[in-house]
């Protein structure tokens, strides 16, 4: 069992795929992988920093907007 970023991983081999792997438990607002099973550890462990990096990255156009508002006291046109 291993834990990476609060989500804990265990091996579960089978005969076609023996280094399988499952995410066992989750935080709340990431139970979307609650359940999954990766080919290894790596795709595992990629799958998880993606969906980080894809949620900072839709986070932060809405933070740029709230800040330049507050800069120039006009609505941003970002998109």
């Amino acid at each position: 069992m291993t834990k990476y970023k609060n989500i804990l991983i265990e091996s579960t081999p089978s005969d076609a795929f023996p280094e399988l792997v499952t995410l066992t438990k989750t935080p709340k607002n990431k139970k979307i992988f609650l359940g999954r099973k990766y080919i290894n550890m790596t795709k595992a462990i990629t799958t998880k920093d993606t969906y980080i990096a894809e949620e900072l990255i839709g986070r932060g156009s809405t933070k740029v907007r709230e800040e330049l508002t507050e800069l120039f006291g006009v609505a941003a046109a970002i998109e």
